[in-house]
């Protein structure tokens, strides 16, 4: 479908795929992030760009702006677009995703960045090809860790021990200083197991990572986020991954962990610009 473009006329990128992919599997053109246009390739040497033209007057950047501040539903709708198309790129080709609403005032400032950075991206490609990306989120019981704890902890066991033979006075302290001791090992045991957990999931991974954890407003849960990795996979080591996650939900859960995960994703945070 030719679609003509106008002085007015903004370019939302998707993500960019090698050239090669589309010779042997050209795009079909759907609809865009405004409905109206359809998705389109801009070749730039062995680089494509997936894009879609998109209307000053409805993409603005004070327009996105006063959207993002006040139209939650706008703001949803186009951010499921743009994931869902990821998605989609994602399933044919080899893709580096863009961040969603990543707008170019013209295709030649777009090209002239491809052309920059075109050693970049072909090693970007190389890194990410016939790879998926898994994110995996640890909670903990803090309750039931401490029970563990004040449960197997010899240390704690004859420092409670010594507390009874105490004055009431002395008790007191050190009964505070107890529960910083109780609190401090439930931290390093929460910090051991993650990282065990994270060691027998990134043996199975081209690359792993960790992010920042999420707050509890951000997670919508009541236990804190103790561990927020990522993983890049090959596409055909899916099933062994996913495999040993269910062994470490069950391994871990009496302890306290819940392991939660997902996937696949488009390479997000692997070939991020």
């Amino acid at each position: 479908m030719t679609e003509t473009k106008t002085d007015k006329s903004l370019f939302y990128l998707y993500g960019l795929v090698p050239t090669e992919e589309l010779k042997e599997n050209p795009l079909t053109p759907f609809a865009g992030i405004d409905g109206r246009h359809h998705l389109y390739e801009r070749q730039i040497g062995e680089v494509t760009a997936i894009l879609c033209e998109i209307d000053e007057e409805e993409f603005s950047e004070e327009v996105i702006e006063d959207k993002v501040n006040h139209d939650m539903e706008w703001l949803q709708a186009k951010a499921l677009h743009h994931h869902e198309t990821l998605e989609k790129l994602h399933n044919n080709y080899t893709l580096i995703p863009l961040k969603f609403c990543t707008i170019y005032k013209n295709e030649q400032n777009l090209e002239r960045t491809i052309e920059t950075e075109s050693l970049k991206f072909h090693q970007l490609f190389e890194n990410i090809a016939q790879k998926e990306e898994w994110n995996l989120k640890i909670y903990c019981d803090d309750n039931k860790i401490k029970e563990e704890v004040a449960e197997h902890s010899a240390d704690i066991k004859q420092h409670e021990k010594e507390i009874e033979s105490l004055s009431p006075g002395r008790q007191f302290f050190e009964r505070k200083k107890l529960k910083q001791k109780i609190e401090e090992a439930v931290v390093n045991v929460k910090r051991r197991k993650c990282d065990e957990i994270h060691e027998k999931l990134s043996e199975l991974c081209a690359q792993s990572d960790v992010k920042k954890n999420w707050s509890q407003e951000m997670s919508g849960r009541k236990q804190d986020m103790n561990w927020n990795g990522i993983y890049l996979l090959n596409k055909n080591n899916r099933d062994s991954f996913l495999q040993q996650v269910k062994q470490l939900q069950e391994e871990y859960v009496d302890l306290g962990f819940t392991i939660e995960y997902t996937g696949p994703w488009p390479c997000y945070h692997f070939a991020n610009l």
